[in-house]
């Protein structure tokens, strides 16, 4: 059973979210105001363990419908925007390593924490920015989120905790059309463009 996410816009105009999924014997459901971590709660699913519970479909189901009347909505992908974390790393770097396994699942974990969205794969490839110094190779993560703002928030938040911020920089592209990855934040002025 895979996650259901739904979002609504309140009064003030704040995004929110509200998400399901089953986990193990589980069913989670996740809530709160568009990057935050929000709250959760856990109820168990039809099984040996609580024979009177509801089936993990029965949930989602009564999840799916309570969130439609509560005007909460499923987004289409032409409604998502996209984040970009550009990592620039030595060569032979054992970070390189790290970023394509922990750390990218530490960041789909981010994301979806704060109700932005979730990870969607990297690409490898081209030399760090002549302004940085570095010879090793560019390293994109990406992200599909509902606020580009917040996701660039997120990705600095990341930076921070991992030690990062100065051998990264942040790039954003609007949800519709083709539109470009714009450079979004850079530890140096000395870089003007995003460039894979």
């Amino acid at each position: 059973m895979k996650m259901r996410k739904t979002y609504r816009r309140d009064e003030q105009g704040a995004l929110h979210y509200r998400e399901a999924w089953r986990h193990k014997t589980l069913f989670v459901t996740h809530e709160g105001k568009v990057g935050t971590k929000g709250r959760e709660k856990v109820r168990g699913v039809k099984g040996p363990t609580w024979p009177n519970n509801p089936t993990a479909s029965e949930q989602m189901d009564a999840f799916l419908e309570q969130a439609a009347a509560d005007g909460y909505r499923e987004l289409a992908d032409d409604e998502l925007g996209w984040v970009a974390l550009q990592l620039w790393t030595e060569p032979n770097d054992p970070l390189e390593d790290w970023v394509l396994s922990d750390g990218a699942e530490q960041l789909n974990d981010l994301v979806g924490r704060l109700g932005l969205g979730h990870y969607d794969g990297y690409d490898i490839g081209g030399t760090p920015p002549a302004e940085t110094g570095l010879e090793g190779t560019r390293i994109n993560l990406f992200c599909r989120v509902v606020d580009c703002k917040l996701g660039v928030r997120a990705l600095r938040a990341f930076g921070r905790e991992h030690e990062l911020t100065q051998r990264t920089m942040i790039a954003s592209r609007e949800p519709g059309g083709e539109q470009e990855y714009t450079l979004a934040w850079t530890p140096t002025k000395k870089i003007k463009d995003f460039t894979f």
